[in-house]
Order: structure tokens, then C-alpha cells, then sequence
């Protein structure tokens, strides 16, 4: 038959506790629990804690302490007075029960009275924040009113955020021919299609960079080195198509056609202005004395065309006056060989009487 250390030991490992569980539930030292276990009652401070320790070992396993006490008493040491010991400690720990239960259902009693203190006091000190609030606005704006040191301070505390403007400048500087300034760190070339596919080529210093199609509404984006001095756009169909250098669209107007635009990157000298000017008046003399030839060329072209019919109508016409003139001829020649044979004809008749 077990003895009554195995019974709480068995009881313990069944519970799944150890010696430091029982021992944070009972107030009572580990070394004094494991002696319980094994039957060595005299490592105790006394015969009088015998019973009370095992009794309060059995309650938290989940035995019945006075019954275990009687089963194994003749193992158990006898202490006196037994009455003595059972009021001391055991009778403390129901009282203390007690003592927690009370105070649990005053809790529990006063607890949902607290809480809606607690919400009224919250409610009114809000109100009171809410009230206080609006009472200063009211004076602000009346001290703004009447003055104006005042209200200065309050502007200067309501004081817009303000707006960081684009630094990048475009400017026109002929047609499809731009000056753009004020890059810093917002170099991106951003270029995007119409509603129909273009191919783009872009060139940078005179090298080409990129050359894709682009299908409606993609758009292509690319960075522009610092050290690019000419940027150059050029699309096979321009139309409904934009340009965007450093977050700034460019102004121009897409043709259907072919189109090249022309960027300077940063301030140019005015030796480089007049170079550009002398140039576009070149390409635009050049293409004047094109048209120019070309109407020159016209206007030979429908003088010798019109020389050409002068002189064919002059043959049609001389040739219609020499067959009138034949024709005249004949018509002599058979009036005079009627006359002669008529003539001829008399002089017969004449000799022959």
C-alpha cells in the first residue's frame, strides 16, 4: 500500500504540477513539500505543521485533506493540540477566503458604479475642453478685430504652406526650336504618343539615344545627362503627340507630318543666338529661293508651252493658207484650160467653113 508522501506525489504528477507550483499556492518551502513526499516528516519545523502542510498539499491537488489525514494516521506524527494547529492555519486560510470573497463581491457590487462615474466625470471634462475651446476662438477673433498687432500674430500662425514653384523655363526660340533653362535635378524627357503610333528617335549632342514606336497613349521616358548641350525630338507622326522636359510641356503645335523639335539645353551666349538666328535666315532664304526656282521654273515651263502652241497655230495656219492658195491655183488653171479649149473649139469651127 502506497503511504500518504506517493498518494500527494501521484496526486501532483496527475495535476501536472511540480513542487514550485505547490509551493507558490501554499506559501510553504519547496524543501519542506518534497520531505512531505517522502515521508520525512522530521526535516519539518515540528509535529505541529505535519497535518496542516499535508492538508494544504491535498487542497490544491484535489484531495480531501482530513481524509487522507485519517486513512494514514498512523504514519502521520501526532501533534498537540491537533485543534490548536487546525485553528491556526487552516482556519486562517478559510477566513482569508472569506476575506477575498467579500472584497470580490464588493468589487463586483461597486465596480459598475465606478465605471459610470468615471463617464460622467469624462463627459462633463470634455464638454468643458469643447467649451473652453470655442470660448478662445471667439476671443481671438474678437482681439483680431480690434487689433492689428493681433491679428498679424494670428495670420502668421494660420500661414498657407507655400507653393514651390517649377524652376524649369521653355522658350520659344523659332519654330520647333526651343531654349530650355532651369533643370538642376528634374532632367527627365518625357515623350508620349497621340491617338496613333509614331515612331520617336531622340538625339542628345548629336547622338542618337533612343528610336522606338510608340502605340497610342505610351509614353517614353529618359533622363537627360548634364553634359547635353542639344537635345533633338524628331517623330514619323506628330500628331496629338507631347514632349515634357522637366515636368514643363513644351508649346508647340503637332503637325500630321513629319516633325523635328530642337532643344538648347541652358543659357546661350549671343554668339550662339546669332549663329541660330543666321542659320534659321539661311533655311528660311534657302527655302524662299527654292520656291522661288521652282516658280521660275514654272513660269518657263508655261512660256515655252505657250510658244509651242504660237508656232503650231502659225503652221495650222499657213498650212490652211497654202491649200487655199493651191487650191485657188487649180481653180484658175481649170478656167484657163475652159477658155482655151472653147477658143480652140471657134477656130475649128472657123476653118472648117
Amino acid at each position: 500500500m502506497a503511504d500518504i508522501g506517493d498518494k500527494l506525489r501521484s496526486a501532483r504528477e496527475a495535476k501536472k504540477l511540480s513542487i514550485e507550483d505547490i509551493e507558490k499556492a501554499t506559501k510553504i518551502q519547496g524543501r519542506y513539500l518534497t520531505a512531505i513526499e517522502q515521508n520525512d516528516f522530521e526535516k519539518l519545523p515540528g509535529d505541529f505543521y505535519v497535518r496542516a502542510f499535508i492538508r494544504q498539499y491535498a487542497q490544491v491537488v484535489g484531495l480531501d485533506g482530513k481524509k487522507l489525514l485519517g486513512e494514514y494516521h498512523q504514519e502521520v506524527p501526532k501533534a498537540e493540540p491537533d485543534e490548536y494547529v487546525e485553528d491556526s492555519i487552516d482556519n486562517k486560510s478559510e477566513e482569508v477566503q472569506k476575506t477575498t470573497n467579500s472584497k470580490k463581491k464588493i468589487w463586483q457590487t461597486y465596480l459598475p458604479r465606478i465605471i459610470v462615474g468615471l463617464g460622467v466625470i469624462a463627459i462633463v471634462l470634455i464638454c468643458y475642453v469643447v467649451y473652453a475651446h470655442f470660448s478662445s476662438t471667439g476671443n481671438q477673433n474678437n482681439d483680431a478685430t480690434s487689433d492689428v498687432s493681433v491679428s498679424t500674430g494670428t495670420n502668421k500662425r494660420a500661414k498657407p504652406k507655400r507653393v514651390i514653384q517649377n524652376p524649369v523655363k521653355i522658350k520659344e526660340l523659332a519654330v520647333n526650336q526651343y531654349q530650355v533653362t532651369g533643370l538642376k535635378n528634374r532632367r527627365n524627357l518625357v515623350v508620349r504618343a497621340g491617338d496613333q503610333a509614331t515612331t520617336v528617335t531622340i538625339m542628345m549632342n548629336g547622338i542618337n539615344q533612343s528610336s522606338q514606336t510608340l502605340v497610342a497613349g505610351q509614353k517614353h521616358t529618359l533622363r537627360i545627362p548634364e553634359t547635353v548641350k542639344t537635345l533633338s525630338v524628331s517623330f514619323s507622326n506628330a500628331q496629338g503627340t507631347s514632349v515634357s522636359i522637366g515636368r514643363k510641356r513644351v508649346p508647340y503645335e503637332a503637325q500630321s507630318t513629319t516633325q523635328t523639335l530642337t532643344f538648347y539645353i541652358g543659357k546661350r551666349n549671343s554668339l550662339q543666338s546669332n549663329q541660330s538666328r543666321e542659320t534659321n535666315t539661311n533655311q528660311n532664304n534657302n527655302t524662299t529661293n527654292s520656291n522661288s526656282n521652282s516658280m521660275h521654273t514654272g513660269n518657263q515651263q508655261s512660256h515655252s508651252e505657250q510658244q509651242s502652241n504660237a508656232t503650231n497655230s502659225n503652221e495650222t495656219t499657213n498650212s490652211q493658207q497654202n491649200n487655199q492658195t493651191n487650191q485657188q491655183s487649180n481653180h484658175n488653171n481649170q478656167t484657163n484650160h475652159t477658155e482655151n479649149n472653147g477658143q480652140n473649139g471657134g477656130s475649128n469651127n472657123d476653118g472648117n467653113q
